[in-house]
């Protein structure tokens, strides 16, 4: 499946930021954690994003197994000769159940970081180091490695989510709106 690279970025850069947030959310209550995430973009919107982009069957989410493969030389150095940009329709479905799953624990009733969160914590990171950080270039992924996040150093140098969010997705926001609007 082609990606464009404007949505390849704001994934890894949503991701990265989920990953350090959830590290530093073992050092302060969960409640701060999740007050932070109010005024983020929702993980479950960008599953449904990424569903929507990518016309993706939703059937097969719950009950669906991937074990995430490293890219191979050939895989990594394509995009850079060739300027475009793939992933596999069981990488983009893999996300998005990561996505729901991250989704579910936000709104959970979870006091406390326990071992199941760091076990999607370590998935998150594997995710976009070894799949879509592999076919980034170096002088983006340097922006992206800065990537806001929960209790982040205030003194540092960082990059903005929104910077990083696909012109694209702002017009399935507002389609969402509208289809909310319809439903009531």
């Amino acid at each position: 499946m082609k990606i464009k690279y404007h949505q390849l970025l704001f994934l890894y850069a949503y991701l990265r930021l989920i990953d350090l947030s959830l590290d530093r959310s073992r050092w302060n209550s969960w409640a701060e954690f999740q007050d932070y995430f109010k005024n983020i973009i929702a993980p479950s919107l960008v599953a449904e994003y990424l569903i929507n982009s990518f016309h993706l069957p939703t059937a097969c989410l719950k009950h669906f197994n991937f074990i995430p493969k490293e890219k191979s030389i050939f895989n990594r150095l394509k995009p850079i000769f060739f300027q475009k940009f793939y992933l596999k329709e069981n990488e983009v479905l893999y996300c998005c159940r990561l996505l729901c799953k991250i989704d579910k624990i936000l709104n959970s009733d979870t006091k406390i970081y326990h071992v199941g969160i760091e076990k999607l914590r370590i998935d998150v990171a594997s995710y976009y180091s070894d799949i879509l950080g592999k076919i980034i270039s170096g002088k983006d992924l340097n922006k992206l490695m800065k990537i806001e996040h929960f209790w982040q150093a205030e003194k540092i140098d960082i990059s903005r989510l929104e910077d990083f969010v696909p012109d694209d997705f702002s017009i399935f926001l507002q389609a969402m709106q509208d289809a909310k609007k319809i439903e009531k």
